[in-house]
């Protein structure tokens, strides 16, 4: 219990974005980036010189974003760039253009934010492929995207600092409050018995990411990447 509570309400931070490092020449994706949460961190990443894709559905919404943090934020070096990279989450085939637009810029990648996801949907939405939606956007999205992404981090993490080349896939604290009891039937994940509990579908996607993480971990730490949720 005490873990849920430090979640809930968080002590005050002992690193924070003044004490970190340069980051030019390092280049960083963060999905969900032109709002909440992934967009407080793009400015962090972009003032302190990296080079960071927002990516995002909406190429309007990205350019809003981009021209914001410009107008806002102070960077602490010229070498700081925000870019675009248009991707739908939830349209398992948006993905792997996204990533030939990225390869046809970039020669290294060093954290990949799989920070974008949707929560509280309607019963019945399902994604392009017809899986259920928090399930398919949240995790089979960001999997998808992870995988595609993984020459390019493994090359790069040859020639970094050991430990810097990262996947970061955020969850939340509400596995632990509202959880399927004895776990998710595999079953619901099949269309059309897809569970009609908004909070138990993004409960189960929150999880999934976990997993995702602690996966991803196991197979490819040895590579040099670390995973974490």
């Amino acid at each position: 219990m005490g873990g849920v509570w430090s979640q809930l309400f968080p002590p005050s931070p002992h690193f924070t974005e003044k004490e970190a490092p340069s980051l030019e020449g390092k280049v960083f994706i963060v999905t969900g980036g032109n709002a909440g949460v992934g967009l407080e961190l793009v400015k962090i990443l972009y003032s302190k010189g990296g080079t960071v894709y927002i990516a995002s559905r909406s190429a309007a919404n990205i350019e809003t974003a981009i021209e914001a943090i410009k107008a806002e934020v102070e960077t602490e070096s010229p070498a700081g760039q925000l870019r675009s990279l248009v991707v739908d989450l939830s349209d398992l085939c948006t993905i792997p253009g996204c990533i030939s637009t990225f390869l046809a810029q970039e020669s290294r990648l060093d954290v990949l934010f799989n920070n974008a996801g949707v929560s509280r949907q309607p019963p019945g939405s399902v994604t392009s492929q017809g899986h259920e939606i928090h399930m398919g956007t949240n995790c089979l999205g960001s999997y998808l995207l992870t995988k595609l992404l993984l020459p390019i981090l493994i090359q790069t993490a040859k020639s970094s600092p050991k430990d810097s080349i990262r996947v970061i896939f955020t969850s939340s604290g509400i596995i632990d409050l509202v959880g399927p009891p004895g776990g998710l039937s595999l079953a619901e994940l099949e269309p059309g018995k897809h569970s009609k509990d908004m909070n138990r579908n993004y409960s189960a996607s929150k999880a999934g990411n976990w997993f995702l993480a602690s996966e991803f971990d196991k197979r490819f730490s040895k590579d040099g990447i670390v995973s974490v949720a």
